[in-house]
């Protein structure tokens, strides 16, 4: 019997009831690609420049295309995004406590709560590891992440502040790959 997918577990009861472009995007089975477009703010701050080059995060801009290839693994999904030219590849799987996932890039690890409502999820930071160590409260960034659903499509939005600035914010849209 195959598992169902490491988001629609985290969803749990909520599945039901989410927006279906949500639903759909989480649905990867062997693996699913979507394909839309972003704009992307960055912090100017020093800490901000040091933080987005040690994460390789893509530079401002606007209407990005966006690539987003989600495959299912052993432990959960890898995510291949691409920013126009710039990766960003994380891997994810369940949390230790339901409705939770861990998300990695690179050395860092953040524990998500999801908290799903009628018109869509909001993720919030639970706590971080970096190199497996857990990391104490005023190291944390403070996150922003939305999905929600409007006119059919997915749509997200990311914003990343560390000690009151910006470091890193993307928002846009996702369709299916295949997608007319």
């Amino acid at each position: 019997m195959t598992r169902p997918p490491l988001f629609h577990r985290a969803y749990g009861d909520a599945l039901a009831w989410l927006p279906r472009p949500i639903v759909q995007v989480h649905d990867i089975g062997t693996g699913k690609t979507w394909r839309g477009e972003a704009t992307i703010s960055a912090g100017s701050s020093l800490l901000a420049k040091v933080v987005r080059a040690g994460a390789s995060f893509p530079p401002a801009a606007d209407a990005v295309p966006v690539t987003v290839e989600m495959i299912p693994t052993d432990e959960g999904e890898t995510w291949r995004r691409r920013f126009g030219d710039f990766p960003l590849n994380t891997s994810l799987r369940a949390g230790r406590t339901p409705g939770t996932i861990e998300e990695t890039l690179g050395p860092v690890t953040a524990i998500l709560r999801l908290v799903p409502d009628k018109s869509g999820v909001t993720q919030i930071p639970e706590g971080y590891r970096l190199l497996g160590l857990s990391l104490p409260r005023f190291l944390w960034p403070v996150l922003d992440v939305r999905e929600s659903a409007e006119g059919g499509k997915y749509r997200f939005k990311v914003a990343m502040h560390l000690w009151g600035a910006l470091i890193q914010g993307y928002e846009g849209w996702l369709e299916a790959a295949d997608a007319p």
